[in-house]
């Protein structure tokens, strides 16, 4: 399962790199994947899974408000938290420090940089890397 998120994390990265938008294609499949993995595991909370993705969008929407964050962005973290659970939280800070070390090697540059592609180098950390 985790395969297969990152491969939808790498395809939205892809085309917010090409467009500078993420389609509503990436956090859909993210969220029926995320009802399938509560499904096959019984162990999971739903009610903090949903309590968690609440959580995260309120944040990530604050941010967006503020013009920190694309729209795309907040809706794949906040399917990707549904999944992750509290991993979202170490997903979101690996995504924001590789984030800001992309874009201050890219700043000279002068142009909007994507953020999904730091999402996926984030993911990959906290999917594969025991702190």
């Amino acid at each position: 399962m985790k395969i297969l998120i990152l491969l939808i994390l790498f395809f939205a990265a892809v085309e917010d790199i090409k467009k500078m938008e993420v389609g509503y294609i990436y956090p859909a499949s993210i969220l029926i994947l995320s009802f399938i993995n509560v499904l096959l595991n019984p162990y999971i909370n739903l009610n903090f899974m949903l309590l968690n993705s609440l959580l995260i969008f309120i944040v990530l929407f604050l941010f967006w408000l503020l013009g920190g964050i694309g729209g795309g962005d907040v809706k794949i973290l906040t399917a990707l938290a549904f999944y992750a659970g509290f991993k979202i939280w170490d997903i979101l800070l690996f995504s924001s420090l590789i984030f800001l070390l992309y874009s201050l090697a890219l700043r000279k540059f002068k142009a909007k940089i994507p953020f999904m592609p730091a999402v996926v180098a984030g993911t990959i950390i906290s999917f594969f890397v025991n702190f």
